[in-house]
C-alpha cells in the first residue's frame, strides 16, 4: 500500500511539473529607442509640487508598456502617457532629501533624480551656482588674520570681470586665522559673524553687502546681521539685511579662490593678467582740487564710472580715478598725459598708510565697484578728447605696478566741480 501511495505521489509531482507554464518572454525592444528630453535632476522647495518628465520613444513594440516607478513614497507617479507627471509631497522633515524616478520600456530605461529642500524661515531662499573670490592680503597688521573676499551669486562674473544683469550677488569680506597653503587659497572651515574688526571669525561690514542687478542698473543693501558657516565644499549664510529682509544663501562646490598675490612683485595691484575694456555711455565727475601738492600746478581728479546711479549713488562695472596735472588756472582737461608731476602728466597711483593696517588709494587707479579688483597706474599714456556736444573720450593705455597692461576706451558725459 505504501509503495502505491509513493508511486501516486511521484506521478502527481510529474504532472504538476508538466502543467507549470514558463514565464512569457517579453517582446524584444532591441530596435526601440528611449531618450530623456528634460532635466535628469531637479530641485523642489519644501512645499513640493508637480513635476513633468518628457521623453522620446521611437520604434515602439506592440504589447510593451512604458512604466515609471518612484524609489520613495513622497514622490507619487500620477500619469504615464506622452509625458510623465508626478507629485512631490511637502517636506516636513529637517533634512534635504532625494528620490529616484526610474522610467523603463522593455530593456531600455533612464532615471531622474528629484531633490527637495527643507523649509526655512526666510524671506528669500537663494541657492547659489557660482563662487568668485580673492585672497589678496598678507597677514593683517596687528590682527593675525588673513583676508578672503567672497562673491556668491547665480551667474558669476562676465569676461570683463563685471556683474551680469538680472542677477543676485552676496559679497563677504571674511577674515580667517588660516592663510593660503602652497599657493592654494581655500576658504577655511568655520563660523563667521558680521563685525567691524579685521580678526579671525569676522565678516567686515564695510565691504560686505547684497547687490541686485538689472538691465538699468543695480541696487545695494548692507547687512545688519550675518552668520556664515563654511564646511567641506559648502557655504551656508543666514543674513538679515538693513531693510529687514531675511535671506538664506547656500552654495555647494569648490571653495578654492584666486590668489591676488600670485607671481607678485610686491606691488599693490590685484590683477593677475592684462585687462582690456570698451565702455560706452559712462559717467564721470571731475573735481578741481587746486595746487594740492604745492608743486605749482593744479590737479583735476577725474572719476570715471561705467555705471553710476546719480540718485542713489550705486556703482557697478569698471571705475578709474585719474589725477591729471594742469597749468595753474586751467580747466580744460583735454590733452595727452604721461607719468609725472608737472602739467601734462598724471600722478601715478600709490597707497597712503593710514595706520593700524588701513590704507587709502591715492592718485591714478583702475578699480571695480566694491574694490574686488584694483591696480595703481604707474606708466603709460592717457588721452582725453571731447566733441562739440561735450561728449568725452578717455583713451587709456597704462601699466600697473605688477606689469599688467590696462588698456581701452571710456566714452561718456560728466560734470566738473570745485573742491
Amino acid at each position: 500500500m505504501k509503495k502505491i501511495l509513493f508511486l501516486l505521489a511521484m506521478l502527481l509531482g510529474v504532472v504538476a511539473c508538466d502543467t507549470e507554464k514558463p514565464a512569457p518572454t517579453p517582446p524584444s525592444t532591441e530596435e526601440a529607442t528611449l531618450e530623456l528630453t528634460s532635466d535628469d535632476s531637479l530641485w523642489f522647495d519644501a512645499e513640493g509640487g508637480e513635476g513633468v518628465i518628457t521623453y522620446t520613444l521611437e520604434n515602439a513594440v506592440k504589447g510593451v508598456d512604458l512604466t515609471a516607478t518612484s524609489s520613495v513614497e513622497w514622490i507619487e507617479i500620477k500619469d504615464v502617457a506622452q509625458t510623465i507627471t508626478y507629485v512631490v509631497a511637502k517636506n516636513e522633515t529637517e533634512e534635504e532629501r532625494r528620490g529616484i524616478i526610474t522610467v523603463e520600456y522593455g530593456d531600455k530605461s533612464f532615471s531622474v533624480s528629484v531633490m527637495q529642500r527643507i523649509e526655512l524661515n526666510a524671506d528669500v531662499v537663494f541657492y547659489a551656482k557660482t563662487l568668485n573670490g580673492s585672497y589678496y592680503m598678507d597677514t593683517v597688521e596687528g590682527a593675525q588674520s588673513y583676508s578672503y573676499n567672497l562673491m556668491i551669486s547665480d551667474k558669476g562674473l562676465n569676461q570683463s570681470g563685471n556683474m551680469y544683469d538680472d542677477a543676485s550677488y552676496y559679497l563677504f569680506d571674511l577674515y580667517a586665522a588660516e592663510p593660503a597653503v602652497d599657493g592654494v587659497a581655500t576658504i577655511p572651515a568655520g563660523e563667521y559673524v558680521l563685525g567691524f574688526e579685521k580678526k579671525a571669525g569676522i565678516i567686515n561690514d564695510a565691504y560686505s553687502k547684497f547687490v541686485k542687478t538689472t538691465s538699468s542698473g543695480s541696487s545695494t543693501v548692507r547687512y545688519s546681521e550675518v552668520r556664515l558657516v563654511v564646511s567641506e565644499n559648502k557655504i551656508e549664510a543666514f543674513i538679515t539685511l538693513e531693510n529687514g529682509e531675511v535671506h538664506y544663501v547656500k552654495y555647494e562646490g569648490s571653495l578654492v579662490i584666486d590668489l591676488y598675490k600670485a607671481d607678485s612683485n610686491e606691488g599693490f595691484s590685484t590683477l593677475r593678467r592684462d585687462y582690456y575694456f570698451d565702455i560706452n555711455d559712462g559717467l564721470f565727475v571731475g573735481a578741481y582740487v587746486g595746487n594740492m601738492y604745492y608743486a605749482g600746478y593744479d590737479t583735476c581728479q577725474v572719476y570715471l564710472f561705467e555705471e553710476l546711479d546719480l540718485e542713489t549713488g550705486e556703482e557697478s562695472g569698471d571705475e578709474f580715478q585719474l589725477d591729471l596735472q594742469l597749468p595753474r588756472g586751467e580747466t580744460d582737461i583735454c590733452g595727452t598725459y604721461t607719468p609725472g608731476t608737472s602739467a601734462g602728466h598724471f600722478l601715478i597711483g600709490s597707497m597712503e598708510d593710514m595706520g593700524g593696517g588701513q590704507y587709502m588709494q591715492v592718485n591714478t587707479w583702475y578699480m571695480t565697484a566694491g574694490y574686488l579688483d584694483f591696480a595703481p597706474l604707474i606708466d603709460g599714456k592717457i588721452v582725453v578728447e571731447k566733441d562739440a556736444e561735450e561728449n568725452y573720450t578717455f583713451t587709456i593705455d597704462c601699466i600697473d605696478d605688477e606689469g599688467h597692461r590696462i588698456a581701452g576706451v571710456f566714452r561718456g558725459t560728466g560734470k566738473f566741480t570745485e573742491w
